[in-house]
């Protein structure tokens, strides 16, 4: 058995979430071997939903107007009672990341984008057609035990291992880690469509006891149906054409379109017990399996590669000590949950068991109405649980979690440069950390903060953005200086004029830092960056 040289990180997987977290590590300038056990990206639809956290870690890679141009963006859903009769809709309007928070993709398209991207990467080795049969770990990393496409063994060495290898993830079986929740009883029949005669860009909601279902219009003039199985139906009974014919024809026009893929799935809430086992991180599927009623699977593996990639190049680049890596089970645990536990109530919502309890929801989401606050807060998507951390690589500020920018996701607002070129946020704070002055004066904006000892290390970027109303001029001294076009900055982060914000790689708020007492968190920051 033939031995490789080591390399920094293995990536098992190339679905989405494997391809997205070598771009991530490609940008980072990490050298990265991608081993995949088929020969090509998929080719069947899968994931159709992608929200705007995940098009901002595009963006990151640099990818977002590329991924753009596959989406259908910006749409929102419909909630119809029995008797089709809509009841509630969730359109959200806002853009806080920079992007719109719901729109359609086809997952084939997405992969073979970013595997195309990849080429672009002299120190990325793709292995399509081998397969990871065991693996072992030691001081110096992961052992993996390969077989090429000629069935050939070899032994392939790295310090870190990412096993984005999906649900059923052999890697997750070699670690011997349990997952946790469980499986619905309830099955569903998914059916893709090439084309549609229906030009409704909304999702259907069929919150009917009689059938529950779903009806997501998708990128390029697609479709998809969602039908749950009724008690006593079987696979084959409900994939026969006679039967997908009849359910087309109840729910709109498409009858007779050319059918892409019928396949009837298990659905699971569940989540792994270890993130991370010695040098061996699980994302994606291999690490939490989400109901599709929110449309957030695919969309937590993303978060996975996002929160991760920026923390494995900060080890391998000497910046950062390997402890930071213990944070990665510890952020991403609670959100994905969170996620998952949405996606739950959003299916009772969905998969009402009786008349008597649809028509009660049906009431319910109507009341609502007469309370604009509560009704927004449906309608513009604020009960999806905001992307934010009580623990993890971060340093407290002693705020409340709905209230501190510690731990949040920052916002992504509009911004004019000193050349009157109007931008996003993130292409000014570039790939890695930054550091963040909300001043109407530049030339001060850094006055009375004291040295970072960890400045140089992190090759922090310096920005200073100034209020709505105020120019960009005089420029911050050794910083970036943009203008808050639209007020949304200082709309989302209050309170930051009296404070410094020090942003993550991906777009965290790592820490606030108080003009009026910088001291302790410069000194809090410097023990946690050198742990």
């Amino acid at each position: 058995m033939s031995q490789t040289g080591i390399t920094p990180v293995t990536i098992v997987g190339a679905g989405p979430v494997g391809l997205m977290l070598a771009n991530l590590l490609c940008v980072y300038d990490i050298p990265v071997v991608l081993i995949e056990r088929n020969l090509d990206t998929v080719k069947a639809p899968r994931a159709v939903s992608i929200d705007d956290e995940s098009l901002r870690s595009l963006q990151v890679a640099g990818l977002a107007d590329r991924t753009r141009g596959i989406c259908a963006m910006d749409y929102g859903s419909v909630y119809l009672g029995p008797d089709r009769r809509p009841f509630a809709s969730v359109s959200p309007s806002t853009a806080e990341y920079g992007h719109p928070r719901r729109s359609a993709f086809a997952q084939p398209e997405l992969e073979a984008l970013l595997a195309d991207s990849l080429r672009r990467y002299p120190h990325l080795t793709a292995r399509f057609g081998h397969e990871v049969l065991a693996l072992e770990q030691d001081d110096n990393g992961v052992v993996l035990d390969v077989a090429g496409p000629d069935g050939k063994r070899y032994q392939h060495r790295s310090r870190y291992v990412a096993a984005c290898d999906g649900g059923r993830s052999p890697i997750r079986h070699m670690l011997d880690i349990s997952m946790k929740g469980y499986t619905y009883e309830e099955k569903w029949l998914i059916i893709d469509l090439k084309g549609t005669r229906d030009n409704f860009r909304q999702t259907r909601v069929y919150c009917d006891p009689r059938r529950p279902g779903i009806n997501l219009p998708g990128p390029n003039g697609t479709r998809r149906f969602e039908f749950m199985l009724l008690q006593g139906e079987t696979d084959e009974e409900v994939t026969a054409a006679e039967f997908v014919g009849k359910l087309l024809r109840d729910h709109g026009p498409d009858d007779g379109i050319e059918i892409v893929r019928k396949q009837v799935y298990t659905f699971h809430a569940r989540m792994v017990t270890e993130w991370k086992k010695g040098s061996v991180f699980l994302l994606g599927d291999a690490a939490h399996l989400t109901p599709p009623f929110a449309g957030q699977g695919l969309n937590s593996g993303l978060r996975d590669a996002s929160n991760l990639a920026w923390k494995l190049a900060a080890v391998v680049r000497g910046q950062i000590t390997p402890s930071v890596l213990d944070s990665y089970g510890q952020e991403r645990a609670e959100h994905a949950w969170q996620l998952i536990e949405m996606a739950i109530k959003l299916g009772r919502i969905m998969m009402p068991d009786t008349m008597t309890k649809a028509r009660l929801i049906q009431a319910g989401f109507r009341a609502l109405r007469l309370a604009p606050p509560v009704n927004d807060y449906i309608t513009q998507m604020r009960y999806k649980p905001k992307p934010r951390f009580s623990q993890g690589f971060i340093v407290p500020d002693g705020g409340k979690l709905r209230t501190t920018q510690v731990g949040r996701m920052l916002a992504q607002p509009n911004i004019e440069t000193e050349n009157r070129s109007t931008r996003r946020l993130d292409t000014i704070l570039g790939t890695g950390f930054a550091l963040i002055a909300f001043s109407q004066d530049p030339a001060t904006a850094f006055e009375g903060l004291p040295e970072l000892p960890f400045e140089d290390r992190l090759d922090l970027q310096r920005v200073c953005i100034t209020p709505r109303y105020y120019n960009v001029f005089p420029a911050a001294p050794n910083a970036a200086t943009v203008r808050d076009m639209n007020g949304d900055f200082e709309r989302n982060c209050p309170g930051a004029r009296d404070r410094w914000l020090l942003v993550r790689p991906d777009r965290y708020v790592m820490a606030s830092i108080p003009r009026h007492s910088p001291q302790d968190t410069v000194q809090a920051l410097s023990r946690l960056l050198q742990a």
